[in-house]
């Protein structure tokens, strides 16, 4: 089962649906409170010579955790991540991206995430994402008049 990301994020660069130059990543549900998606990387990811943009990295564990909390219902942004790389990650490899809710305190959610290449973890991440209210931010006219309805 597929996990449902909010209309708000049908542009977003690594999982939206209506970015054609994005990722149009998927993540399965693995658990009630934990994800995992498979990325193909080439080298258009890359940073140094043969190895994955650590931002590119950081960008796909956030991303994860991020669809751990849809996963629940919850819409939220990231509050703050600390990320671990334990190797070198290749290009052109096929990588498990994992992630989980760990716990809820008030509006904070507590995850975690790891990237794992042929069984082992070459980056981890801990993120706290706050529960926000949906904002509708349109482009197409019809849109923006309907969202401009729902701010009244």
């Amino acid at each position: 089962m597929v996990v449902k990301s909010p209309k708000s994020h049908d542009n977003c660069l690594l999982c939206g649906k209506n970015n054609r130059a994005g990722l149009n990543l998927e993540f399965s549900i693995r658990g009630e409170l934990e994800v995992e998606a498979v990325v193909e990387t080439c080298l258009l990811h890359q940073g140094y010579a043969g190895i994955l943009h650590g931002g590119f990295i950081t960008s796909l564990l956030d991303c994860a955790m991020c669809h751990a909390i849809f996963n629940i219902g919850i819409e939220g942004v990231t509050a703050d991540m600390k990320v671990t790389f334990h190797k070198e990650v290749p290009c052109n490899a096929v990588l498990q991206v994992k992630a989980k809710v760990r716990s809820k305190r008030g509006p904070i959610y507590y995850t975690e995430a790891e990237v794992i290449v042929d069984g082992d973890s070459y980056a981890s991440a801990a993120a706290r994402f706050v529960r926000r209210k949906p904002v509708v931010m349109e482009t197409d006219d019809a849109l923006h008049a309907e969202g401009s309805r729902a701010l009244l």
